[in-house]
């Protein structure tokens, strides 16, 4: 028992225990002296033990301290670079292109072509003026070499007939120098007498005292229009409408 205990006990008190046994001094009473001493040995191991244990708590073990030794120190960790903030391109405003404006072309009269009538005059006419018309408010349909009758008539040919009327087209080519009355046609390809179409013509009459000029060229002719057939020594009509008191004046 004293080896096992020595270790925890102070050094004066386990001399005395071995210089007592050496001694033999055991006895009845040194047996009681021996018990107490017994439970004081018991009690100061269990304080030193206690006392060991509370050491141990407040300071680190050689294993552990070891342990923190050999653990590598921690590697300085460069920071991350930082990637460059792009700024924002500024913003380009664009300019709106104007579309480019066209050359104004001058205006191109209408001429007339070789064959084609000339274009219908159908300005606004000015208040007691006359109606301007055109020779397709006169079209009845009828063919060449043919004789006119009643029934052809148009409602429109009806509602036209004796109103003052302005219309476009050509003397006929038979007339030259300066002319009372000539015969006024739709196209410079139209005929007057066989092979002509009726209703693509009328036979004008100035106006007492008028005259004109012959000309190629397309003219104007304002008078009174009346429905009056014309035959000619074929048998066929020639001609179905009459412009009287009629005056010309120039295509502008």
């Amino acid at each position: 028992m004293l080896s096992i205990v020595r270790d925890g006990l102070p050094h004066w008190m386990v001399e005395t225990l071995f210089t007592l046994r050496r001694q033999g001094r055991y006895n009845t009473s040194m047996k009681v002296q021996q018990t107490n001493l017994a439970v004081l040995l018991g009690a100061t191991l269990i304080l030193a033990i206690c006392l060991i244990v509370a050491a141990g708590c407040g300071h680190e073990s050689v294993a552990s301290q070891n342990s923190v030794a050999r653990r590598p120190a921690p590697v300085a960790q460069k920071p991350a670079a930082k990637k460059p903030t792009l700024a924002p391109a500024p913003i380009q405003q664009v300019q709106p292109v104007a579309a480019p404006v066209a050359a104004r072309e001058p205006v191109k009269r209408n001429k007339p072509v070789k064959g084609k009538a000339p274009p219908a005059d159908r300005t606004p006419d000015k208040p007691g003026g006359p109606e301007k018309i055109a020779f397709e408010d006169l079209n009845l349909q009828m063919r060449e070499d043919m004789v006119y009758r009643p029934f052809l008539l148009t409602e429109r040919a009806k509602e036209l007939d004796g109103q003052r009327v302005s219309i476009v087209g050509f003397i006929h080519g038979g007339a030259s120098g300066k002319v009372e009355k000539f015969v006024l046609l739709k196209n410079t390809e139209c005929k007057f007498g066989p092979g002509g179409q009726a209703d693509h013509l009328a036979m004008v009459y100035l106006a007492a005292g008028e005259t004109t000029q012959y000309t190629s060229a397309a003219l104007k002719v304002e008078g009174t229009l009346n429905v009056e057939p014309f035959t000619g020594p074929d048998g066929n009509t020639w001609s179905v409408y009459r412009i009287d008191e009629a005056k010309v004046d120039a295509v502008r």
